[in-house]
């Protein structure tokens, strides 16, 4: 079980990240359900991280444009089992998506400071 908090509205849950020739990290993310991809981090921590680069996939924005973003391989840590994830180099915020709470049970006492448990089912 991964336990996080709510804290100013927002869900957040830390990530541990396994990292090639660097100590483990770990970042605190928003669970976002709108976002159906597993992860994303600003671009410039992509870089920090050394994230190996594997594609370009265009997205589609709410202004109807279409812009293109690098998806990148990361090691995480989720539920206590190592598992490899794409992660979107897009925008300033840490966000941890539904791709990653697929079978998985996601409860969240949403008053500030709640207890939030994602767990597999």
């Amino acid at each position: 079980m991964m336990t996080g908090n709510v804290v100013n509205l927002h869900v957040l849950l830390s990530v541990v990240f396994r990292l090639p020739n660097q100590p483990n990290l770990t970042i605190e993310f928003v669970v976002d359900t709108g976002f159906t991809g597993f992860l994303t981090l600003p671009p410039a921590a992509v870089t920090a991280m050394e994230l190996p680069f594997l594609h370009r996939i265009p997205a589609d924005l709410a202004d109807a444009s279409t812009i293109e973003l690098n998806v990148h391989a990361a090691t995480i840590v989720w539920n206590g089992v190592e598992r490899q994830v794409p992660v979107l180099a897009l925008g300033r915020r840490p966000l941890l998506g539904t791709a990653l709470l697929e079978n998985c049970e996601l409860v969240i006492h949403f008053v500030e400071g709640g207890l939030v448990t994602i767990d597999g089912l």
